[in-house]
């Protein structure tokens, strides 16, 4: 069975990505900024209501405008509109202006139906039905144990309500891409996807032609977040103009507004939980009614409870429509939310108890939740990982500063300090390969069907093929982004590291076995006697030639093979701790953080520049859905108030705080072989601020974001209650 090597030369150290200077520089294109020749650009028509009918659309006058080649209808009289953003039909012509020009030119009336695109108002008994059977859809109750029993005999109950609200994918690159008909049955596009696989899948499908002929290139992506997994309705549109155009091709990005409405979001989530405990910190018991909104689609369930070993539980979910734009898997789906719900509980509880909630935490850990090793058996228990991890975080902290709550002197500015657990899978799956070419000018590339979406894939395949054949990063060319290459993985799921590093080793090292042998056969030594290392082949340990002339040993015809995955390179499943350090100002409710620390584990580290880079983006995107993100819907008109870059608030430079990251990369964790960590370090980010501000204030600010407004709201809350009392 393969093993990665014991003492690596490249595999482990900091090694700067191979497309980092192009990208800084501007010279890598970017899926939006393709233009082949004779582009023609396409614009969306979306609805301006939150839900309505179309009883009929007329696009005569958008077709003769001036420049328009082609007008394609996707909501048809009939139709139903079910939020503010939903599509209706799209115009390619020779320039943006003219497209919206004709959008603007294509006469829709519709039959205004009733709306509501709040929770709060879809639950009410008058409220319009979204759909036939509802707008609360209940799922059954899951109980193990005897809740109420414990109940009975617990030292401390809390009860509580916690929410977070609907985020979007705000993809700094928006959704879409440019669609080529070269010939009646095939395809070129140009796609900000995710995978550029399924893309070419989904286009093959719609226009029933072979997926071979179909080519989806994506050489670098501008951030996705699980949101881009195929060429969508507007990659199809796109793909459909492009037909009725004569095969020109035809741009098609989704402008920021629609980004907002339609690309996709974060699910709601809201919980009453009743929480109960012993005096020795262990939690006897919880009981939550949790609810969330995955708009007119649904999709809001999360995992609850979260990390911990309770024995006592009981769990109902309700799934809440609303008029409002569908859910789209976002970063560790459906984790973030049942992490800041059941972190918020524990702390509770432990203020309850008068326990230090580092303490709780870990008297309440699950032994029995194991990990899985290289060959996929349960080998370390997730437990010990967070034992080793928590201690790291808390001294990195300075978690022995950390008053109980309420405790944090006079004076409107309060400092507080707040944790929080996590875990996640990133495992790989074994459908991929990868293709090593030996050339006998000496140049190596790897090629395989999957994509860089800005975590450094592309220098990871690359690092893989140097260790083995003893040369630098730079010189191997990791060719990806292109899907009629050999089948590689999506990004998505944290997959695509393991997903792909064990078949690149798999190719390579068979493709070094192919070259010893032939390059021994002409220099007539034995292949076993023959190793390469800096650059050059050695004979008995002693370097004869030069990797480039040992390559001339090929002839004419180079060595290339085409893997598979290999068992025992790669694992799955990690656990993390999250740390936060935040000041709050009790009068005007703003919340500075000042110091974030995450301590993450996630098998072999094959570059640790690109990991490091990965938990700083992760705990990134965890703070700004911690302190700023929000989709506020307005319940009158049912539209979006926020869909731009000024309202949508997101953290600036000033907003981000020292972020200290600690790989927890022992011995035993690099044994698992490679795991992925794009979407662990996201987690508990949140929950470990949400923590941090109650810690500060004294009192649990129950709904996220941690934003002035709802910071002086749980203030306000506590001073009428305790006015009452």
């Amino acid at each position: 069975m393969p093993s990665w090597p014991e003492k690596p030369r490249l595999i482990g150290k900091s090694i700067p990505r191979i497309d980092g200077l192009a990208k800084a520089s501007g010279k890598i294109k970017y899926p939006s900024d393709m233009r082949p020749e004779g582009t023609l650009f396409g614009v969306m028509l979306y609805s301006p209501h939150p839900h309505a009918k179309v009883t009929s659309i007329d696009t005569a006058a958008a077709e003769k405008m001036p420049g328009v080649k082609g007008v394609v209808v996707i909501a048809k009289a009939g139709a139903t509109l079910r939020y503010h953003g939903d599509d209706i039909a799209g115009v390619a012509a020779e320039t943006e202006e003219q497209a919206r020009d004709a959008v603007r030119a294509i006469k829709v009336d519709y039959e205004i139906l009733p709306h509501v695109v709040t929770e709060e108002d879809a639950v009410k008994p008058d409220a319009p039905k979204i759909v036939p059977s509802g707008n609360a859809r209940k799922g059954r109750a899951q109980t193990t144990g005897d809740p109420e029993a414990a109940f009975k005999e617990a030292d401390a109950v809390v009860e509580a309500e916690y929410s977070a609200p609907v985020i979007t994918h705000v993809c700094l690159e928006p959704h879409g891409l440019t669609a080529r008909w070269d010939r009646d049955d095939a395809i070129t596009a140009w796609a900000s996807t995710q995978a550029v696989g399924a893309t070419a899948g989904e286009l093959a499908g719609r226009f029933s032609i072979p997926v071979t002929n179909v080519t989806v290139l994506t050489e670098v992506m501008g951030g996705g977040f699980g949101s881009k997994f195929g060429a969508d309705v507007w990659g199809l549109t796109a793909a459909e103009l492009s037909k009725k155009a004569g095969g020109r091709p035809v741009k098609m990005f989704l402008d920021r507004i629609q980004e907002h409405l339609a690309g996709g979001n974060r699910p709601s989530a809201a919980g009453k939980v009743k929480i109960a405990g012993k005096k020795d910190g262990t939690v006897t018991a919880v009981v939550a009614t949790t609810s969330g909104t995955g708009g007119a689609r649904g999709g809001s369930n999360f995992p609850f409870p979260y990390v911990y070993a309770i024995k006592n539980v009981s769990r109902e979910h309700t799934e809440i429509f609303v008029n409002g734009g569908g859910a789209r898997a976002m970063r560790a789906p459906g984790h973030p939310q049942g992490c800041l719900i059941m972190e918020a509980a524990m702390d509770d509880l432990a203020d309850k108890l008068g326990i230090d909630p580092l303490e709780m935490r870990l008297k309440n850990l699950n032994d029995g939740d194991k990990v899985v090793d290289a060959n996929g058996k349960p080998t370390i228990s997730r437990a010990g990982i967070y034992r080793e991890q928590v201690p790291i975080g808390a001294k990195l902290i300075g978690w022995e500063n950390r008053k109980p709550r309420g405790q944090n002197g006079k004076g409107p500015i309060k400092r507080g300090y707040g944790m929080a657990l996590h875990q996640w899978g990133g495992g790989g799956t074994a459908v991929n390969k990868v293709t090593c070419t030996i050339s006998p000018d000496g140049s190596v590339e790897l090629k395989t069907a999957t994509q860089d979406i800005g975590t450094g894939a592309r220098t990871i395949l690359a690092i893989i093929a140097a260790e083995i054949l003893g040369l630098e990063v730079k010189d191997v060319i990791s060719n990806i982004g292109n899907s009629t290459f050999p089948p590689g993985q999506g990004s998505g799921g944290s997959t695509t590291s393991p997903s792909m590093a064990p078949p690149a080793f798999n190719a390579v090292s068979k493709a070094r076995d192919e070259f010893l042998a032939r390059v021994g056969k002409a220099i007539n030594e034995e292949p076993a006697d023959l190793t390469l290392q800096d650059g050059k082949l050695d004979v008995k340990g002693k370097a004869v030639m030069s990797w480039k002339d040992a390559c001339r040993k090929l002839g004419m015809m180079g060595v290339s093979v085409t893997e598979g995955f290999a068992e025992g390179l790669a694992s799955g499943g990690v656990a993390g701790c999250q740390f936060a350090d935040v000041t709050v100002d009790i009068e005007t409710g703003v919340v500075k953080l000042n110091k974030i620390v995450a301590v993450q584990d996630s098998g072999l580290i094959l570059d640790m520049l690109t990991w490091r880079s990965q938990v700083y983006g992760g705990v990134i995107g965890g703070l700004n859905y911690g302190l700023f993100e929000e989709r506020v819907m307005d319940p009158g008109s049912g539209l979006m108030l926020n869909p731009d870059m000024e309202l949508y608030k997101l953290a600036g430079l000033s907003d981000i705080p020292e972020i200290v990251v600690h790989a927890h990369d022992t011995p035993e964790m690099r044994a698992r072989g490679v795991i992925g960590v794009g979407e662990p370090p996201t987690i508990s980010t949140a929950a470990a601020i949400g923590n941090a501000v109650t810690n500060a204030v004294g009192v649990r600010v129950n709904k996220f974001p941690m934003s002035p407004m709802n910071v002086l709201n749980a203030l306000n809350a506590a001073s009428n209650k305790e006015g009452k009392a």
